[in-house]
């Protein structure tokens, strides 16, 4: 189903579209897939230069902040708090996030686009 959010990259629109029509997870699952995922770019850092650990940290903080958020939300909610936080997670999105300096751009303007949609633009400043 097409989801239309202002700020939403138009090349990670298919791949968004996708993980928000997929089976909605609990906070809990989307929280221990992003703690796993944190854990593995931490690791991942000490031979990778193109992966900026604080940055990482930056989008995961917020994406703690969007599943607080979605806690008892509608629907609509959780599934683009979902959406976006998987889209972070995920190891092959528009720019892999280990190949490039600029591998998290995407999962970050992702994730702004989200938390701006819900009212929460200030989640991701930093980010």
């Amino acid at each position: 189903m097409p989801v239309s959010i202002p700020g939403l990259p138009a090349e990670s629109q298919e791949l968004f579209e996708r993980l928000h029509d997929a089976p909605l997870e609990s906070a809990d699952v989307l929280r221990k897939e992003l703690r796993e995922y944190v854990a593995r770019s931490g690791w991942a850092t000490r031979d990778n230069e193109l992966l900026d650990v604080t940055q990482v940290e930056a989008l995961a903080r917020g994406c703690e902040e969007l599943l607080t958020l979605a806690e008892g939300a509608d629907e609509a909610t959780q599934r683009l708090v979902g959406a976006a936080v998987r889209y972070f997670v995920a190891e092959a999105d528009v720019e892999p996030d280990r190949e490039s300096l600029w591998g998290l751009d995407d999962d970050a303007a992702v994730c702004r686009a989200v938390a701006r949609h819900l009212g929460r633009g200030d989640l991701f400043e930093g980010a």
